[in-house]
């Protein structure tokens, strides 16, 4: 009969694979659910709330969900069709909310998103011409669009490298401290630093990874 420590690895696999896959079910059921609601609101007419659960359908992201990129698709169209009924104000909602809804699904390897970019050129030529506040009386409307343009590229991410660095860090303190505690002593309690060594200089290691990547990223 196999002890506890020999099935551990087995029961510690599955249980991560029952809890990924929950994950990744809670995911496609919440988009799916956001999207219907989005659908269901435009056709009534409710625009602002449409906007509000295509953002929540982009924001509930997986890899080639087919709900995302219909969602993306869908606000984008009532984003021009807003625009084109006059309704600037909601017209940019509608980008902001797709450009915003993409953005909080990126990942540090992430690259430029085309989806995001032409919202963002939306977002700023829509801007370019509300002349409300006085600072920009003087500019032509090129100018603000390449001034808002410009805010909207700035972006506050984290460096990919030490980031990453961050993360793997991380993961190799813990996990190095964890195998310590489970190597680095004997049956009575007692400290063995032969055993315990080698976990030692990896939970060092990965500290002094982790502080590298949350100082630089």
């Amino acid at each position: 009969m196999k002890t506890y420590c020999e099935r551990s690895p087995t029961v510690a696999g599955i249980v991560s694979i029952s809890l990924l896959g929950l994950l990744v079910g809670r995911v496609v059921t919440e988009s799916r659910t956001e999207l219907a609601a989005a659908n269901a609101y435009r056709e009534e007419d409710q625009a602002g709330r449409a906007i509000e659960h295509y953002r929540r359908a982009i924001r509930w992201s997986l890899p080639l969900s087919p709900y995302t990129a219909e969602a993306i698709s869908g606000l984008a169209s009532l984003a021009t069709e807003l625009e084109a009924e006059g309704d600037s104000l909601g017209a940019l909602l509608a980008w902001r909310s797709l450009s915003g809804g993409i953005a909080a699904t990126r990942t540090l390897h992430s690259g430029s998103d085309p989806e995001r970019e032409n919202a963002n050129d939306q977002i700023a030529r829509l801007m370019s011409l509300d002349r409300g506040a006085a600072i920009d009386a003087g500019l032509g409307t090129e100018q603000l669009a390449a001034d808002h343009r410009r805010l909207l590229s700035e972006q506050g991410s984290p460096a990919p490298l030490w980031g990453t660095l961050l993360l793997l860090g991380t993961a190799v303190w813990v996990g190095a401290l964890v195998l310590m505690a489970r190597r680095g002593f004997d049956s009575a309690g007692r400290f063995q630093w032969p055993s315990a060594r080698g976990p030692l200089w990896g939970a060092l290691v990965g500290f002094v990874a982790f502080a590298l990547g949350l100082l630089f990223a």
